[in-house]
């Protein structure tokens, strides 16, 4: 029996079930009759195909003792089998060819993206040095230059807003400073004030009591005049 190599079936796309069809028909073929007819030569001169591993067991009569029509019959079944490995093997021929030219195309396709991947690789690193030239920032798309500048501009602009600030509040603190010590020196003169009204209150005080006493006693040495 004709056995079709398992490593066929992995490289080929032929239908299971049209290799079983072929296969069943093959052992037909070899099943009726294994006698090797009067003239192997003619039976077996179109085989194409024959593997290794296919091995004939032939025995040589010296007469033969089959008719024409077992011979005829042989003939048939073997010019059928070969037929068909003829059918097999331009089928793989053909799906092998199919392969290449997938290969091929494959084979195009990975030299051409490996070019468009170099191409593209180039263009990256022609705009990383027009970057670096011209001073760019890739996420802004401004200058770098220009942004270092006007972060320094408002750094610059904040210190002077600070300081402004800081002098305000330095002329506040002086301002409140000296508000406080005249504040201070009023209250002061309000308190020397007031000491000065209750001084001179008691002194007023003390001379209405002078005076009251100046009068008793000018009335009574005028009583004592009278007398």
């Amino acid at each position: 029996m004709y056995t079709i190599p398992s490593s066929v079936y992995t490289h080929i796309s032929v239908s299971p079930s049209s290799l079983f069809g072929m296969m069943k028909r093959l052992d037909r073929a070899q099943v009726k009759d294994t006698a090797i007819p009067t003239h192997p030569n003619l039976a077996f001169k179109k085989v194409t195909v024959k593997t290794d591993s296919e091995t004939v067991v032939r025995k040589n009569p010296a007469k033969s003792l089959k008719g024409p029509t077992t011979r005829y019959g042989h003939q048939s079944d073997v010019l059928e089998q070969n037929r068909l490995l003829v059918v097999v093997n331009e089928d793989l021929q053909k799906q092998i060819s199919e392969l290449k030219e997938n290969v091929s195309v494959l084979e195009q396709r990975c030299s051409d993206l490996q070019e468009t991947n170099t191409e593209i690789k180039k263009q990256l690193s022609d705009c990383h040095e027009l970057l670096i030239a011209e001073n760019l920032d890739p996420v802004s798309g401004g200058k770098v230059c220009e942004a270092a500048d006007q972060r320094a501009g408002q750094r610059k602009e904040l210190m002077t807003i600070s300081q402004k600030l800081l002098s305000e509040l330095k002329l506040f603190d002086d301002f409140t400073k000296d508000h406080r010590a005249h504040l201070t020196e009023v209250q002061n003169t309000m308190r020397s004030l007031q000491g000065a009204r209750e001084q001179l209150h008691k002194e007023r005080e003390g001379f209405s009591v002078y005076v009251e006493d100046m009068e008793r006693a000018l009335e009574d040495a005028e009583k004592l005049l009278l007398q």
